[in-house]
């Protein structure tokens, strides 16, 4: 071990000792803050991208400049099985009672806190319904409780940006995973969101998701398309690389040979997760603070153990036998992104009948349509992980569930 200290961070969405290769990104954030906290219009914001780029890392970066700035602020994670308007609805309680503090709006606290505390918000896990209703309703919002579920929220987040106004105070929201989230839902947000804007309200979204989100988008509003910017999140450049590899090290003493920086780079194709996890693992297993291509190389093996054990395994086991053999199969085309008619072919099936492992595995996260017919993985070097445990007589380690 080199130091005790590792300034590498393999994690999700663990804040890396040096954000390398966002600071255009990071300061476009920062003034769309600053343009609705002054009053102007700024669009809300999906950053899109494969798992590994950063898209965690970045809200939580973009949330602690919310924080420098003493605005209300808030992370919602949607999973597959949570409930995301009810993550709303708790969110816009808590901002209500903060409001609540601020001299501009205490004499109206108690109708603030009414308001937000009278959206009840039921969720039916075997239909997967959700109704939003209203008791005790103040006047105000007489419309609202009508169990449409955009009015309602579109309401809500409506009533809680004026009162944000009211205070002079900004409310931002950061939601990842949003692909997560159900077609209704997104389609009320979207409708929320619309309103806010119309009214010039204080309240901005910055949303992360992997790239199907710019059509589960499209398709709940059409209008989806002008009214969030669109930013994707890739791997980085080779110079932002070398900063994520070279600058964590230098404080230590520690520095790189040119061709192990580049080795690094060439075996993690440049993104940030894999760039942690590789120069972590180099840093823990070597004691030698000149780091040359040899020590790279005798680390990668390592590496991979670590990647398969944690990052890549950790989702092929969410798998069912059959979706486990799609990806494998996909493993096996020439090129990606792949057809699904080939992937049928290496399977040996019709198309038709593969499709519910297509619809499934793009539901899980696992897969994306790059275009109509074609699919790749949202995780990078996912293939060559299938190739290392999947083919051959290693076969037995794919999901054994039905």
């Amino acid at each position: 071990m080199i130091d005790f200290r590792n300034p590498y961070t393999p994690g999700a969405g663990v804040m890396p000792t040096y954000l390398a290769g966002r600071d255009d990104v990071l300061d476009n954030a920062k003034k769309s803050i600053l343009s609705i906290a002054s009053g102007y219009q700024a669009q809300p914001v999906v950053y899109y991208g494969l798992r590994g780029v950063g898209k965690t890392v970045l809200l939580n970066a973009i949330e602690d400049f919310a924080d420098e700035q003493n605005f209300l602020y808030k992370h919602i994670e949607v999973k597959e099985t949570s409930n995301f308007v009810q993550a709303i609805s708790i969110a816009c309680s808590v901002f209500a009672k903060s409001l609540s503090l601020k001299e501009a709006v205490k004499e109206k606290a108690e109708k603030l806190l009414a308001v937000i505390q009278s959206f009840i918000v039921r969720w039916n896990p075997e239909s997967r319904d959700i109704s939003i209703e209203m008791k005790n309703r103040p006047n105000e919002l007489s419309i609202a409780g009508t169990g449409d579920l955009s009015n309602d929220i579109t309401e809500l987040l409506v009533t809680l940006g004026r009162y944000a106004k009211k205070a002079d105070t900004t409310i931002c929201f950061f939601i990842d995973e949003i692909q997560y989230a159900k077609e209704n839902e997104l389609e009320a947000l979207i409708t929320a969101i619309h309103r806010l804007n119309q009214l010039r309200l204080p309240i901005i979204f910055f949303c992360a998701g992997l790239p199907r989100i710019i059509k589960m988008l499209g398709e709940a509003k059409s209008y989806a398309e002008r009214l969030f910017e669109y930013v994707k999140i890739d791997s980085l450049s080779r110079s932002s690389a070398q900063k994520a590899i070279l600058l964590p090290a230098k404080k230590f003493g520690v520095s790189y040979t040119p061709e192990a920086v580049q080795k690094i780079i060439d075996e993690t194709l440049g993104y940030p997760f894999f760039i942690q996890e590789m120069c972590y693992t180099i840093w823990k297993n070597s004691d030698n603070k000149k780091i040359a291509l040899d020590i790279v190389d005798g680390n990668i093996k390592a590496t991979n153990k670590r990647l398969d054990e944690g990052f890549f395994s950790s989702r092929i086991d969410r798998c069912t036998r059959r979706e486990s053999e799609f990806l494998i199969a996909m493993a096996q085309c020439k090129s990606f992104p792949c057809t699904i008619s080939n992937v049928a072919q290496i399977m040996k099936r019709k198309v038709n009948s593969i499709s519910i492992f297509r619809a499934s595995l793009i539901s899980k996260g696992l897969i994306y349509a790059t275009s109509y017919g074609e699919i790749d993985f949202t995780v990078p070097k996912f293939a060559e992980f299938l190739k290392r445990n999947c083919f051959g007589s290693n076969m037995q380690n794919i999901s054994t569930k039905k």
